[in-house]
């Protein structure tokens, strides 16, 4: 089964600065520390008896694996090569490889990060049917903007593994499909938390082949629709579902959806929303309405032009009124870090990469460090 990388659920870290030395009691002497990055690896609710933890460094001149340790009864521990230092850009995390699968531990970017507990958290695995399986879907969220003379989807995805074991693919399977509007032209995959070699558009449809670990995933297509008057494939439930169109937007009927007020985002975009919940119908249908008076419009935190150009997406909202998403987790300067460290490890472990894979791979890599250039 060939190895799949995926990031391991939130959770905290445990560092220990140990004193070199010790003094009287009232001395002034100086202590000198040096930096154990120690932690569990657990497997589900117990702790994973055996495997290897690997411990990555990421700075902004290098990246790559330094060290790797057995675990013992779960528990693993690392002398570092120093404390991390933000102004360096040094990132340390660890992961772990179980069952063709590859969890990541969270990243320690500062000393402070060194005082909590440090939780690789792992599953056993669950192989779906060759054609995929039903993946409960938390959440869909269609943006909607303007384009010449068609308009551009940006299509989220929240899907919810409700299992306590991760879903992966039979060799040349699936773990999940999903059908896109027939209409849909010029189709993007590989946004969001899922690369594009887990993610493809296949035959009409998204394609997940991608490992699913228990608890949410979220990953973000785009595509060209050539007309808002279309028919949207909603097979299953979608727990929460919603249609944000950019204003100034035509009068439309969304057929199972209510106009609720209206969101406004950051960089000072309006759109129109839609929304409606346990959205249970094999479809969706968008005609165009009669106008009348939008509801008020309520700001929202939604930096949704750095998600459109770049990738990623940050429209998350609750059960009533929109709030501020979470935010993207290559929003912040180390997790851009992050990201170029696993970019680069999953294009070095292809033996023959195509020019295509190349191509894609340059691009994405050149992206995250302009991301990086703009925050320097």
């Amino acid at each position: 089964m060939p190895v799949l990388r995926i990031r391991s659920r939130p959770a905290h870290a445990l560092l220990a600065l140990l004193a070199a030395g010790a003094a009287p009691l009232g001395a002034h002497a100086q202590i000198e520390a040096r930096a154990v990055l120690a932690g569990q690896v657990l497997l589900g609710d117990s702790a994973l008896r055996t495997g290897t933890v690997v411990l990555h460094r990421v700075s902004d001149m290098q990246q790559g694996e330094i060290d790797s340790t057995r675990v013992a009864n779960g528990a693993f521990s690392f002398t570092l090569p120093g404390v991390p230092n933000p102004a360096l850009g040094d990132i340390y995390f660890a992961s772990v490889h179980h069952q063709g699968v590859m969890y990541f531990g969270p990243a320690i970017t500062q000393a402070i990060d060194l005082d909590s507990a440090y939780v690789i958290q792992a599953y056993d695995t669950l192989l779906a049917p060759a054609e995929g399986t039903d993946v409960a879907l938390g959440g869909r969220t269609l943006f909607v903007d303007p384009q010449d003379a068609s308009w551009t989807i940006t299509d989220v995805f929240q899907l919810r593994n409700d299992l306590d074991r991760t879903i992966v693919a039979r060799p040349g399977g699936r773990v999940w499909t999903y059908p896109l509007p027939p209409a849909a032209t010029d189709v993007v995959t590989g946004e969001g938390e899922m690369s594009a070699d887990v993610i493809t558009y296949d035959s009409g449809s998204l394609v997940v082949r991608g490992a699913l670990p228990p608890g949410e995933r979220l990953f973000v297509t785009r595509y060209t629709l050539p007309s808002l008057e279309v028919t949207i494939p909603t097979p299953g439930t979608t727990e929460l579902f919603d249609v944000l169109v950019r204003e100034p937007s035509p009068a439309l009927d969304v057929a199972g959806l209510t106009l609720s007020e209206g969101v406004q985002t950051e960089s000072g975009a309006t759109y129109r929303r839609y929304a409606g919940e346990n959205i249970a119908t094999p479809s969706v249908q968008i005609t165009l309405g009669e106008e009348t008076a939008p509801p008020p419009v309520q700001w929202i935190a939604v930096i949704l032009a750095g998600i459109l150009a770049v990738g990623g997406i940050l429209a998350l909202r609750s059960r009533s009124a929109p709030r501020a998403p979470a935010a993207a987790r290559s929003s912040t300067r180390e997790d851009l870090l992050l990201e170029v460290a696993r970019l680069d490890e999953h294009y070095q472990l292809q033996s023959s990469p195509t020019d295509a894979v190349t191509q894609e791979y340059r691009a994405h890599r050149a992206a995250l460090l302009q991301r990086l250039r703009e925050r320097a």
